[in-house]
């Protein structure tokens, strides 16, 4: 019996542990979720209060910027920045992403803002080639363009315009009012990125250029002032060199090239003739006259070998007879005379 109660005790005094240390694991989990709402509900009050926050709810850099400028001694103009309102950083709006819907995106902007270089080729079939090269000289003219090269051969001839490009549909179809096309050809390339790269790399080259001549005014020796000038003649070279690339590609944008060919319109064909009797006498006299040119065209070519042989063969037939002649007088008998 004794042994039953010490077991009955002891099993009582396990429930009463565990039910204890239950209880108090619960309250651990309990004060923990309290801490963790007490603290975000401190975190939303402080970015709420202080400034612009992220996506987490915590403070962007710009306001945590702001707030070191403005905490940090010596700063003043940090402090007024503060004390005012966000700063110029913090009111600057990111661009739109490619994936941000509901913005409003200026498509006819961004396309002007475009630098392409357009140039196209044109061929016409024209009745008079010299008239038509007046025309399209004056064309050309009239747009504020010009005639950079002309090129004449036999009854064709080609030249190379320079069109502004904003003009250059219209001078296309104007010269393709003047004749029969034959061919036609345009080609368009973006040279946007080259023309940035080109602006920076100008506008680094134009600073560097400034301060080798800030350290030239400051030289003091001989030495330091031809090394500076060296380098000073090597930078401005690069300058200008960057300078007329810049220029030729902004002149290629600017003004487009046209390239036109003129050739003469070929002579119509001869049309076929009718049928009937008039067709048929018609055509048996071309080729009655065609035969008779030939006959009396090959009989041309043979007549001066035929009188030739015939020269030959009336000598040979006069050299005959001589000789048979010739032959007969030999063999007759000598006349006897007469005896009484």
């Amino acid at each position: 019996m004794r042994w039953q109660r010490l077991g009955e005790a002891a099993r009582t005094l396990a429930r009463g542990r565990s039910a204890r240390l239950t209880a108090a694991g619960v309250a651990v989990l309990v004060v923990l979720a309290l801490t963790w709402v007490v603290a975000v509900a401190s975190i939303s009050t402080v970015s709420t209060a202080g400034g612009p926050t992220g996506s987490a709810g915590l403070p962007t850099a710009p306001a945590v910027a702001a707030e070191s400028s403005a905490g940090s001694p010596g700063s003043s103009a940090g402090s007024s920045d503060t004390a005012a309102g966000p700063s110029a950083e913090s009111k600057r709006i990111a661009p739109p992403g490619p994936g941000d819907p509901g913005l409003p995106v200026d498509v006819s902007g961004a396309a002007r803002d475009r630098s392409v270089v357009r140039n196209a080729r044109l061929e016409l079939s024209v009745g008079d080639v010299v008239a038509v090269s007046g025309r399209l000289r004056s064309v050309a003219a009239g747009v504020g363009g010009f005639v950079a090269s002309e090129q004449s051969v036999d009854r064709s001839a080609s030249f190379t315009l320079r069109i502004p490009a904003p003009r250059l549909d219209e001078v296309m179809n104007q010269l393709t009012a003047a004749g029969k096309v034959t061919a036609r050809s345009e080609q368009a390339d973006d040279v946007t990125d080259q023309v940035a790269d080109l602006d920076g790399r100008l506008a680094s080259q134009r600073a560097g250029v400034a301060r080798i001549r800030a350290l030239l005014d400051k030289a003091t020796s001989v030495g330091d002032v031809v090394l500076i000038e060296s380098e000073l003649t090597q930078r401005e070279a690069d300058l200008e060199s960057l300078q007329k690339r810049l220029a030729a590609v902004s002149s290629q944008v600017a003004m487009s090239t046209l390239t036109v060919a003129l050739t003469p319109t070929p002579a119509p064909e001869a049309q076929p003739a009718g049928d009937g009797f008039l067709a048929g006498l018609a055509a048996g006299w071309r080729a009655f006259v065609t035969a008779s040119g030939a006959l009396l065209t090959a009989l041309g070519a043979v007549l001066p070998f035929a009188l030739l042989l015939a020269l030959l063969g009336g000598l040979g037939l006069l050299g005959r007879r001589l000789l048979q002649r010739s032959r007969r007088s030999g063999h007759q008998p000598a006349a006897t005379p007469d005896t009484p």
